[in-house]
């Protein structure tokens, strides 16, 4: 295996719990030849002493100060201008890479030149708990990740490797547009000038706050959303009108705008029409496609707060198939019909079901 040069660009903001860690992690990879792009963006902690510390131990760490706060996409862009690697590996000043993470991403695109975009599965923790881990899985395949991608993210920002290429040749960048889905955004321009992948295992230990941005900005992250799913209804030739990007938006989330047979109908008709745009592109994986959609038909159902009729309405529907649901599915799926559980905000069903 060639062994290009790899930036590690790491954004940091008052970050000195938890950033020596993440540093050490990269500095004891298996893969040697890389270098740590590590921004401090003006924190007010010892964040920048410890990075000084850590660069005068290893020439590979090279410390950059914001004049000004600029926040992540800003930084970013930036980092990516400071950056001289063939490659730009993304971390997060909290998280943790496993030790061979760097060397599988090189290896994936040195053998996979038609790919530009390679993630990995990974695993989520409490803030201060690293022993308490959930595995959290993705499409491995660019063809599967494809359909993936029409609804969320399926690539792992803070263990992402990216060829340069992709800010130098194709044009693209982390954009303020799609504040706290920029990530999300660039992917979905991504797909359709180049291919994406994950790694079929964990290779980066992931922080979860209890301030994250899904629950401090949840609904300008919704809009944003709208605004990335948007760029997929103009490559795909669909609709981009408010009403359609809101149907979107709830099939994309499965929780229906509003309680009635109506908005289930006008979902149930995007997913269909969906499929069918596909099946005379074939942009993504057929098979694939059409098992996600039906399982997103399934909560749909199950967060309509219909009640239990909507049994009738689910089964009656091209989208029901059984073969893709779990007992457990199903018996989540029973539970909110008994008892018209809101999404996200029933304790009980935290109780029984978390």
């Amino acid at each position: 295996m060639n062994q290009p040069l790899v930036s590690v660009l790491m954004p940091c903001y008052n970050a000195e719990k938890y950033v020596e860690d993440a540093i050490r992690s990269i500095l004891e990879q298996t893969y040697a030849n890389l270098e740590i792009v590590a921004i401090n963006d003006c924190s007010k902690d010892n964040t920048r002493d410890i990075l000084l510390r850590l660069a005068s131990e290893d020439k590979r760490v090279k410390v950059y100060d914001n004049e000004a706060n600029l926040k992540l996409i800003k930084t970013l862009n930036k980092g990516i201008d400071l950056c001289g690697g063939e490659y730009i590996a993304r971390m997060d000043a909290d998280d943790i890479a496993l030790p061979e993470r760097i060397e599988k991403e090189v290896r994936f695109l040195e053998e996979n030149r038609d790919h530009d975009i390679v993630s990995t599965l990974f695993y989520a923790f409490p803030l201060d708990n690293p022993g308490k881990r959930s595995l959290h899985h993705s499409p491995l395949k660019d063809d599967e990740l494809r359909a993936y991608l029409l609804f969320k993210s399926g690539i792992c920002h803070p263990a992402v490797m990216i060829r340069k290429r992709v800010f130098t040749e194709l044009g693209l960048s982390f954009e303020a547009e799609y504040l706290h889905v920029e990530d999300y955004a660039l992917w979905s321009k991504a797909l359709y000038k180049t291919k994406l992948a994950n790694v079929g295992e964990p290779l980066l230990l992931y922080r979860v706050h209890p301030t994250q941005v899904s629950s401090l900005h949840e609904q300008l992250q919704l809009d944003n959303k709208k605004k990335v799913f948007k760029i997929h209804c103009q490559a795909l030739g669909l609709p981009t009108t408010d009403e359609f990007l809101n149907i979107y938006a709830a099939v994309a989330e499965c929780v229906p705008e509003e309680a009635s047979y109506d908005e289930l109908d006008r979902c149930e008709e995007f997913i269909l029409s969906l499929i069918e745009q596909n099946k005379k592109q074939g942009f993504c994986n057929q098979q694939y496609l059409e098992k996600m959609l039906s399982i997103h038909w399934l909560r749909l159902c199950a967060n309509s707060r219909i009640g239990v009729p909507v049994v009738r309405f689910l089964k009656k529907s091209k989208m029901y198939r059984r073969v893709h649901y779990t007992n457990r599915d199903m018996a989540i799926f029973y539970f909110k019909c008994i008892f018209k559980i809101k999404y996200k905000e029933s304790l009980i069903y935290k109780i029984v079901f978390r």
